[in-house]
């Protein structure tokens, strides 16, 4: 990364830590010798340093000039009360992640199972249903290409 943007973010970073500070405190400006420029509460002994005017910051239920308006019930209401808000929101939202994990799995499960029973469809030559009495009837070619359409149906449904 170029030095002078190292330096432009250390600056930034600076300046808006400073202005969190009272409107009346002090703040110095220099720049060392090796062209990098600090902030600070005390003006360096050696060094040429500039005041730096601090402007007020804006206040919380006010949008800065050109700032979007907040959200509907933003900024209303004790932090308290914004905290457990922010919390009901978050659980829900974690609550609603699980449901759509469960539910993925669970249709994983589904496709896997859909999956084995067409393939195993697929590679019995000769499938077999039991009557009444326990006996074997196999199935006509016709009654096979059915089940495994029908089978064929489920791995679409359950494995898109």
């Amino acid at each position: 990364m170029p030095k002078v943007a190292v330096c432009m973010r250390v600056a930034v970073s600076v300046l808006a830590g400073l202005m969190s500070f009272a409107a009346d405190a002090q703040v110095y400006k220099w720049v060392d010798s090796k062209g990098v420029t600090h902030y600070d509460e005390k003006p360096p002994e050696n060094l040429k340093s500039k005041e730096v005017l601090l402007r007020e910051s804006t206040p919380s239920n006010k949008p800065a000039p050109g700032a979007a308006a907040p959200a509907a019930g933003a900024g209303t209401g004790s932090l308290q009360e914004r905290d457990r808000a922010f919390r009901q929101r978050q659980a829900a939202r974690e609550e609603e992640e699980a449901k759509q994990a469960n539910a993925r799995t669970q249709r994983e499960a589904e496709c896997k199972e859909a999956r084995s029973k067409l393939a195993d469809l697929r590679q019995t030559p000769r499938l077999y249903d039991m009557n009444e009495k326990g006996e074997r009837v196999f199935l006509s070619d016709k009654q096979r290409d059915e089940t495994i359409a029908a089978r064929e149906q489920e791995y679409n449904q359950f494995c898109k």
